[in-house]
């Protein structure tokens, strides 16, 4: 019974991250493809490249709204149905997101999707509080602040949740859920390496635009 409630969970999840709303909000608002314009990525970067900046809060709620919602259903559900379906919603509603059943599995690059799921996984066992979320949103304000670049501030963001995950879980860790979620963490951070990796490159040669400076070049994400 448990596998039939994880089967369940989980596409309803992938189902949902699929949804891409930026490139929904594109077509509403101006009737255009933000596919071809801009980094060409269905996020909610892009989407504000193409339809301004006004549309980036927007597109980012709709996003993290996928992965939070698939998470928090799991968890509402995990008593019912067994296991830790928090986390199989917001892994699914990820893979949803990065490879979207609606658009030939070519998808965007999981940041909003991610912080929806991180905000309901990284409630802590006694305070119930997500504070390794919030830290690691805090670190993406502050690599913002400093480098003006999205890019950047979600790399580093990425990389240092199952950090603060780690260290505020402490002993615990060793446990489940929490195992498989600090595991889960740092397999989230390694791809969304790997899907910023062309953003890594543009960041290396100096190349990469910032916030507030118009782009030169048109990227290909």
């Amino acid at each position: 019974m448990e596998w039939a409630w994880i089967a369940g969970v989980g596409l309803a999840a992938y189902l949902l991250g699929s949804v891409p709303f930026g490139l929904l909000t594109g077509f509403l608002v101006r009737g255009v493809d933000i596919r071809e314009h801009g980094s060409r990525n269905i996020g909610a970067t892009n989407a504000a490249r193409v339809l301004g900046w006004k549309w980036f809060p927007v597109v980012m709620l709709l996003d993290a709204s996928k992965g939070f919602g698939a998470s928090l259903a799991g968890l509402l559900l995990s008593q019912r149905g067994g296991g830790d379906l928090a986390l199989v919603g917001g892994l699914c509603s990820l893979l949803g997101h990065f490879f979207p059943l609606y658009l030939k599995f070519r998808g965007g690059k999981g940041v909003a999707t991610g912080l929806g799921v991180v905000l309901v996984l990284t409630a802590l066992p006694v305070s119930g509080w997500p504070w390794p979320g919030l830290a690691a949103l805090g670190t993406f304000v502050l690599v913002l602040l400093v480098t003006r670049m999205i890019s950047a501030s979600s790399m580093v963001a990425a990389l240092s949740l199952p950090c603060w995950y780690a260290g505020m879980v402490g002993s615990r860790l060793e446990q489940q859920p929490w195992l498989g979620r600090m595991i889960f963490f740092g397999f989230v951070a390694a791809f969304v390496i790997v899907k910023h990796r062309g953003n890594l490159k543009r960041i290396i040669k100096g190349e990469e635009p910032r916030l507030g400076r118009k782009r030169e070049t048109t990227e290909r994400a």
